[in-house]
Formats: C-alpha cells, sequence, structure tokens
C-alpha cells in the first residue's frame, strides 16, 4: 500500500512523532492493568484459596467488555472524548484499587469485572479516536498494547517466582498480589497525561455541534410570534417531543426570530433510522475485515488455553519461571513483535494468516490430548502463534483507519470493527471450556486456563 500525499505530510509533522508516543503510551496504560489481571489468575484464585476457580476470573475478565463497547459505539459518539477519558482513567484507579484490597473472592470478582470493562471501553475509545488522525499512528496504539501485554507477562513471571517461595500461604499470596497491582495503580496517570498533555489533535478536527435548529413549525401561534409567516399549505403540527424555543434579536432590522430546537431524547428517536443506516452501512463495510479480526482472536485464545494442559502437569513446576508462565511470555513477545510491524511490513490478506492460525489450533488442541509436542519446541511455537495473532490485530485496524472507503463513517466503522474482538475471545472461553470438560481429561490441575 502506497502513502498518500498528505499521510506523508501528515507523518513529517511536527507533531506526528509527539502523537506515535503519545499513542503508544495511551495503549500501554490502557491494557496494562488488564494485562496484568489475566496472567496473574491463578494467583488471585489461589490467594483466596478458590484455586478451582480460574476460569471464573477469567470470566469476569471479559463478562462486560461487549456490553461497554456496544455502548461507546451506538451510545456516547456525541460524548467528547476528554470526558470519556476522564471517566474510564477514574474506574480504572477504583479497579485497581479494589483488586490490592480485596478481603474477600467476591470484591476481588467485581474488581476484575471493572478492570476488564475499563480495558474494552478504553480500547474502543482510543481507536475511534484514532479516526481522526493519520492512519499510521494505530501502529503506535497497537504496538503500546503490545508492550503492555509483555510486560504484564513479565510481572506475571517475576512474581511467580517470587511466590515459589511462599505458595500454599494465602496471606503472602495476598500482600504479593497487593504489591503487584499498586505497582500498576500509576498506569491511570500515564493514561491521562498521554491524552491530555502528550497527543495533539490536528487542527482540521472540528468537535461535535448539537443538532442544527429545526425548522419554525408552520401551525405555532401567530398571536405569540407575530412575525413568523404561515404557510395555508403546510399545517404540519408542532414536532411530536419538548423542544426548546429561544427568541433571538435580529442584528440588521431588529425583529424577533424563532429558534426551535429538540431535546437530545426527541432528536435521539427522531434519528433513530438514519442511525439504524449508518450502522448497517458500516457493518457491510467492515464485515469481512472484523469477522477476520473475531477469528483471529478467538484462535488465539484458543491456543493461549492449549498451553496450560501442552504437557504433562510435572513439567510445569520444574524451575521457575514455570512452563505455563514461560509460554505467555513467549505468546506476547511475537504479539508486540507484529503489532508494532506495519509501518515496515503490511499484509491485507488476514485471511491467510487466520488460516495457518487455525492449522495452529488444530495442533494445539490435539495436544492437549495426546501431548506429543517436545516441551523445547512449545517457546518457539508459542512466539508463532503471538506473531500471527497480532500481524492480524495491527493490519486490521490499519486498513479501516487509512482506506478510503471508510473515510466517511471511519470512527463507527472502527468501534463496530474492535466489538468482534469481544466476541472471538467469548466464543474462545466457550470452546475450551467444553474441551476441558469434555474431550480433554487433564491429569491434574490446570495450570491456568486462559
Amino acid at each position: 500500500m502506497e502513502d498518500s500525499g498528505e499521510e506523508s505530510a501528515s507523518r513529517s509533522s511536527p507533531n506526528f512523532r509527539r502523537n506515535w508516543f503519545g499513542f503508544f503510551i495511551l495503549g500501554l496504560a490502557n491494557t496494562l492493568p488488564y494485562a496484568i489481571v489475566s496472567t496473574a489468575a491463578n494467583t488471585i484464585a489461589d490467594s483466596f484459596d478458590k484455586g478451582r476457580f480460574v476460569a471464573t476470573v477469567y470470566g469476569a475478565g471479559g463478562s462486560a467488555t461487549i456490553i461497554v463497547k456496544a455502548v461507546n459505539t451506538f451510545f456516547l459518539t456525541n460524548v467528547s472524548y476528554g470526558s470519556r477519558i476522564l471517566v474510564n482513567s477514574a474506574l480504572m484507579l477504583i479497579g485497581l484499587a479494589g483488586l490490592a484490597f480485596a478481603n474477600s473472592f467476591i470484591l476481588a470478582i467485581f474488581a476484575i469485572v471493572l478492570v476488564g470493562a475499563v480495558n474494552a471501553f478504553g480500547e474502543n475509545v482510543a481507536l475511534g479516536y484514532l479516526a481522526r488522525f493519520d492512519g499510521k499512528l494505530v501502529n503506535a496504539w497497537s504496538s503500546g498494547t503490545g508492550m503492555a501485554g509483555l510486560a504484564g507477562a513479565a510481572m506475571y513471571v517475576l512474581f511467580g517466582c517470587l511466590i515459589e517461595s511462599v505458595n500454599g500461604k494465602e496471606d503472602e499470596l495476598q500482600k504479593l498480589d497487593r504489591w503487584a497491582f499498586m505497582l500498576v495503580i500509576p498506569a491511570a496517570i500515564a493514561y491521562l497525561i498521554a491524552f491530555f498533555q502528550i497527543i495533539r489533535e490536528p487542527a482540521s478536527t472540528h468537535p461535535y455541534h448539537p443538532p442544527a435548529p429545526v425548522a419554525v413549525p408552520q401551525a405555532l401561534p401567530t398571536t405569540l410570534y407575530p412575525n413568523i409567516q404561515q404557510d395555508s399549505k403546510d399545517s404540519r403540527p408542532l414536532l411530536q417531543c419538548t423542544a426548546a424555543i429561544v427568541q433571538r434579536t435580529n442584528e440588521a432590522g431588529g425583529t424577533n426570530e424563532v429558534e426551535i430546537r429538540p431535546s437530545r431524547w426527541s432528536h435521539f428517536i427522531h434519528s433513530l433510522p438514519s442511525r439504524l443506516k449508518r450502522y448497517k452501512t458500516c457493518l457491510g463495510l467492515v464485515a469481512l475485515l472484523a469477522i477476520n479480526l473475531g477469528a483471529s482472536q478467538f484462535l488465539s485464545y484458543v491456543i493461549r488455553t492449549a498451553g496450560a494442559q501442552a504437557r504433562h502437569s510435572a513439567e510445569y513446576d520444574k524451575g521457575c519461571p514455570e512452563l505455563y508462565a514461560s509460554l505467555q511470555l513467549c505468546f506476547q513477545a511475537g504479539v508486540f513483535t507484529s503489532r508494532s510491524s506495519v509501518q515496515i511490513v503490511r499484509i491485507r490478506k488476514v485471511a491467510v494468516l487466520n488460516i495457518l492460525q487455525g492449522i495452529n489450533m488444530i495442533v494445539w488442541i490435539l495436544n492437549q490430548q495426546y501431548k506429543f509436542i517436545p516441551v523445547s519446541i512449545l517457546p518457539a511455537y508459542m512466539i508463532y502463534v503471538g506473531l500471527l495473532s497480532g500481524a492480524v490485530y495491527v493490519n486490521v485496524f490499519y486498513m479501516v483507519q487509512t482506506d478510503s472507503k471508510y473515510k466517511e463513517e471511519r470512527e463507527l466503522c472502527v468501534n463496530i470493527t474492535a466489538i468482534f474482538i469481544t466476541v472471538g475471545i467469548s466464543l474462545s472461553c466457550i470452546l475450551q471450556t467444553i474441551l476441558f470438560n469434555t474431550v480433554t481429561i487433564p491429569d491434574s490441575k490446570p495450570h491456568g486456563l486462559w
């Protein structure tokens, strides 16, 4: 894909590097809390003596994601990005503090639901906001999210090695969890700094304006407003809604004019048919890319789950870091590399990557049962899985952000596409839950379910 002259100019502009750094930090700060939660799921469950509920921890993290993404996509488009970022950062702080100081498993689960929702909401907000910038900045955001996954896995490995010496002591595990989540709290501050201080929005971007005044209804009483001309051919009644009637003085003639603005609720109701048409149009435009993105998430998360039973249980606990944590770290290393690659290598035929990943998924599922892949090959194989997953993510969003056919409705198209991430992850959880309880018979307690 060749760069257009406009894109090349924006990339060389004084703010391009500044914005690249800003979106990198935004992606890192938004994703890091959820990354550390997902990679420390075993520890969280064990710290409350709930080792059998690891799947509950993972399910809690994704339980509200599709709801918050849908709310942002369909109901909050007229709310400023700054307001959404402020609310999301506050919720991020609450979620992390809740995890750090939760004194019961139930409270910890509620905090995890909040952290997962914050991550999903922030992803949709940032990707929609990116539509106002040079499309190449999607590489900055995706690279930041990849780094967050890598940093979260590295922290898990570090704390896992510390936990090894106190394994089985629930109070000590809770202390280590507390310090781990407290160390991530500054991410909420970095999140705000990146958006409000580092990123500079292009001057050509226009903020949201309220709906334009509607035409004055012809049936409005002339006794109240004598300067309004009535049209006998059109006696349409006043809009069936609450409206704000504003009198103002015409500067030229000094006569009164009437301006009627529908309330926000009435505007939403009357604009619903056109909104639905927009949603349908955008869904049609991004359907193929969105399905590929959802499929990529589904395939890669099934494989990550299969890593919990890739070898016999005795091979997971040899040394530090243990095998499952090492595999997650390898996956995140592959994701970070490929999510940072779109400015060097661009791939339009992402379906080919999913075909290769589909083959990988079949191999890993079979390996859950028969364990034929040598332990020495597993880390490199998981890096390959991460490379394919990250490449689909960054290339899909790069195409939506830069292709001309999405230009008119880019923000909406990006948000709809991002919803399919949650769909793919949810389906993968369902499949592996079935496999873990039917086809695959573990020889001991699984070392993680995500």
